[in-house]
């Protein structure tokens, strides 16, 4: 009877203890999964990185590219040039000329990664992968603390006299348009003196627009259906072309004058010289009329004669009278 029983307890233990190997056996590979352990994994490369400041990066760190988990850190440990960081990559990753590697952090909260930035494809590739060379870490809280420092600075410099004096001036600009002074205050002010030339001014304007809608005026006219305007202003510049055309073709005395013959040209400065010539012969007493122009004696001597001719005119007109009273008589006996 105690047989069966003890085959039960057996099996029970058996049973349990298969449980607690598989339980174990999947913790373990769990952990060897999340901690990025490679110990099934082929194919894997291996890159040397040598950082001024690893900024507390460990082991077993991700290894981040283009936003994406491709390795783990394998050994991070200090030397006299840097810090070298061993890794392992899983994922292709070629470096090329201008790449960029840092530790970067995983969240406010802490955590640290590996960063790498392969550069412009472009670019030669990078050979010697096992001596890579990073770049500071950026470390977000002393980026925070300086952030800080810089505010703290600025606001124990000329921040808060200038915000001082800003208020005061603001203070003084509202006192002023509160008194009704600037054209704002006056705005805002009870009189309505400014207000109402402003309304008369939109008034008048809106009048004047209405009058150009309804075509009235020079502009009303121009801006209407009404072609009529626009036709003889068509017509007006049809004319000056066509004026415009025949004085570039050498028609008419404009035309003529502006056209490429000379000889109209030649004639008229022909004739200027001539007039020239008069003038100046003139001047210089030549001829009659420069004689006239010139000397004072003969100029008075001509003036005598026609004042003496005049005389005589005179004299015959009145002695004519007499003459043919006599010749009358004369021929009556």
């Amino acid at each position: 009877m105690n047989a069966p029983a003890s085959k039960r307890s057996v099996s029970v233990e058996v049973t349990v203890g298969v449980f607690v190997v598989l339980v174990f056996a999947a913790l373990f590979a769990f952990t060897v999964v999340i901690s990025g352990s490679a110990f099934f994994k082929k194919g894997e490369t291996v890159i040397t990185v040598v950082l001024p400041d690893a900024m507390g990066l460990r082991r077993n760190d991700p290894v981040i590219a283009k936003g994406t988990s491709v390795g783990v850190v394998e050994e991070v440990y200090y030397d006299r040039d840097g810090v070298h960081v061993i890794a392992k990559l899983s994922a292709p990753v070629t470096f090329y000329e201008g790449y960029k590697i840092t530790v970067g952090t995983t969240s406010i909260l802490g955590g640290r990664q590996l960063l790498l930035t392969e550069g412009n494809p472009d670019a030669p590739k990078v050979a010697d992968i096992t001596n890579l060379t990073g770049l500071p870490p950026a470390n977000m809280m002393d980026d925070a603390t300086a952030v800080v420092n810089e505010l703290r600075t600025f606001l124990e410099g000329d921040f808060l006299p200038n915000l001082t004096a800003i208020s005061s001036n603001l203070v003084a600009v509202t006192e002023r348009v509160e008194r009704g002074e600037g054209t704002v205050g006056k705005l805002l002010s009870a009189d309505n003196t400014l207000y109402d030339t402003l309304e008369t001014i939109v008034n008048d304007i809106a009048a004047v627009t209405r009058r150009i809608e309804h075509g009235e005026g020079m502009i009303g006219k121009l801006l209407s259906s009404d072609t009529e305007l626009y036709d003889n202003l068509n017509a007006a510049v049809a004319d000056i072309a066509t004026i415009a055309s025949r004085i570039e073709q050498g028609e008419g005395t404009l035309g003529k004058l502006l056209s490429e013959d000379a000889e109209l040209y030649d004639n008229l400065n022909a004739a200027v010289a001539d007039i020239a010539d008069i003038a100046a012969r003139l001047k210089q007493g030549e001829g009659t009329m420069g004689k006239l122009l010139s000397d004072p004696a003969l100029y008075d001597n001509v003036n005598g004669v026609a004042t003496d001719a005049r005389e005589l005119i005179d004299d015959i007109r009145e002695t004519t009278p007499v003459s043919t009273f006599s010749t009358f008589m004369l021929g009556v006996f």
